[in-house]
């Protein structure tokens, strides 16, 4: 199986000045649907794959997942155009700490609802939306903590594991925070002790998993294929 982990475009998060600026659930700037457009062109081209591999099957992907969050949702949305798939949600791959806004000092994070089912079929109508999300919103709950993530990336990274000799490309369209914490606990690194993997807006990161547990990793953080004004370097993780 070969994974292909894809950050989301920019969102206004990412161009926020402090923690004040902050969005509970930002959209996606101008320039992030810039990037989310070359993004879906260089996945449909199979740029991301050998040419030997785009030659024997030229379906760029078999599968593409995304979080419920606004920036993935609408980052997945050309890329399932440009290459004829519909986006299936996967809430366990939002990013880290939930949806959630800070009080009035910055000293609480506040967990919000986020988006409900009726809300993103209204945006989204074409996507494939999981049981689990109702009309309640998929979070609404309190911020998540690091107890926390750690299952949830323990229960992502074994659904993965089990797929590992299907002859499947799967895409998933995620977030920094999210893919730095998988990556560490994929290779037994302890991100809670200052580890971490840094993600750019619409990079690609491809990971190969085989049969025996065998995992390898053919690149981290590919963004080049964007124009050089959209290439932009985020120096940390921005939840």
């Amino acid at each position: 199986m070969e994974l292909f982990l894809i950050r989301h475009a920019e969102s206004r998060n990412n161009i926020r000045k402090s923690d004040q600026e902050r969005f509970s659930d930002p959209e996606l700037t101008d320039n992030g649907r810039l990037q989310s457009n070359h993004l879906a062109e260089f996945l449909q081209q199979g740029l991301h794959l050998s040419r030997v591999e785009y030659e024997e099957n030229e379906k760029p992907l078999d599968q593409i997942y995304c979080s419920a969050m606004k920036r993935s949702l609408e980052t997945v949305n050309q890329v399932g155009v440009a290459i004829g798939l519909k986006p299936e949600v996967w809430i366990d791959i939002h990013e880290v700490g939930g949806i959630y806004e800070f009080n009035s000092d910055l000293t609480k994070k506040i967990g919000r609802s986020g988006l409900n089912r009726k809300q993103i079929h209204h945006t989204f109508p074409e996507y494939i939306l999981p049981e689990a999300l109702n009309d309640q919103g998929w979070w609404n709950k309190d911020a998540e903590i690091l107890s926390e993530l750690n299952e949830r990336v323990e229960r992502v990274i074994k659904t993965l594991k089990d797929r590992a000799e299907e002859n499947i490309r799967i895409g998933m369209v995620a977030h920094g925070g999210f893919f730095s914490s998988f990556l560490c606990v994929l290779f037994n690194l302890k991100p809670a002790e200052g580890t971490a993997f840094q993600s750019h807006n619409c990079s690609i990161s491809r990971i190969t998993f085989e049969k025996d547990e065998k995992i390898t990793i053919q690149y981290l953080n590919f963004f080049d294929y964007l124009p050089e004004n959209l290439r932009v370097s985020r120096p940390r993780c921005e939840i």
